[in-house]
């Protein structure tokens, strides 16, 4: 079992951040926790070679089952994942701006949406997924996905714009900004600075940069279990801990406390593979 991050190789970084390896396999009969799913800055195609995946929003009390492979643009509310009994996913986590790069359509189309990518793209894809499945090695899966990305980012024309190193900068800083200060960056008026930026990202610049913050918050929390919440809250650049339990309400539904402790009980720390 395997849940991991991994750096894809150099020609694909432009386009790609990361790489997700998740492999659960639990005993018949075992509860299977479910996955706690709150927004993130990322743009995905996720790969299932093996089980399903049943998507579930706690709020509307509606359910889906993903696509066997899935497009996913920016995603702005809490999902609760239910996994199967096996459950092996490689999910692709593209850089600011790759996604509609390699699709042309404005990513607002796919905002908190798991689209079958055979729709999307072409049957290609799910032919990719079909390798997975019979891939011997984790290794293997990599390059399996890594082989199609490079044809398919091959073909792409349009090069990276001013706007998408924007939103890469917002993504290693979301610290309070000057709408008019960022449109000057792009050369854009502030309407058409907006306009495009939510083309490109699903959302706007505000948005986007209270999704970062929210989520580099409650990263570091993970990482430094110690630190009370308003020295984080300060950290990130909130005016207090209210003005930051208002943004985890919106985005994860509950409070800090009770996010990081249902996070805690997500299968991979269950399984103590992260």
């Amino acid at each position: 079992m395997i849940y991991q991050y991994i750096a894809p190789s150099p020609i694909l970084q432009e386009f790609v951040r990361d790489y997700l390896i998740a492999h659960f396999t639990f005993e018949k009969g075992e509860h299977i926790p479910y996955k706690p799913y709150s927004p993130k800055p990322e743009h995905t195609i996720t790969f299932l070679p093996k089980g399903n995946l049943t998507i579930s929003d706690p709020l509307k009390g509606v359910e889906q089952v993903a696509p066997s492979v899935s497009i996913c643009g920016q995603q702005v509310s809490r999902y609760n994942f239910y996994l199967s009994q096996e459950y092996l996913m490689l999910r692709v986590h593209f850089q600011p701006g790759a996604l509609y790069r390699l699709l042309q359509i404005p990513l607002l189309e796919f905002r908190d949406c798991w689209f079958d990518a055979g729709s999307v793209i072409n049957n290609e894809v799910v032919g990719v997924n079909d390798r997975l499945a019979h891939c011997l090695s984790y290794t293997e899966m990599i390059d399996v996905v890594e082989d199609y990305l490079k044809n398919k980012l091959r073909k792409v024309k349009a090069d990276l714009h001013p706007l998408d190193k924007i939103a890469a900068c917002l993504y290693t800083n979301p610290s309070r900004f000057s709408l008019d200060w960022l449109a000057r960056q792009a050369c854009l008026c502030p309407r058409q600075f907006n306009r495009k930026f939510t083309e490109r990202m699903g959302v706007g610049p505000k948005l986007y940069s209270r999704l970062v913050r929210f989520y580099k918050s409650y990263q570091y929390k993970e990482a430094h279990p110690d630190d009370d919440w308003l020295s984080i809250a300060l950290l990130f650049n909130y005016t207090d801990y209210q003005h930051m339990v208002k943004d985890f309400r919106e985005f994860a539904g509950v409070n800090p406390n009770l996010w990081i402790n249902q996070d805690n009980q997500s299968p991979e720390r269950i399984l103590k593979l992260e």
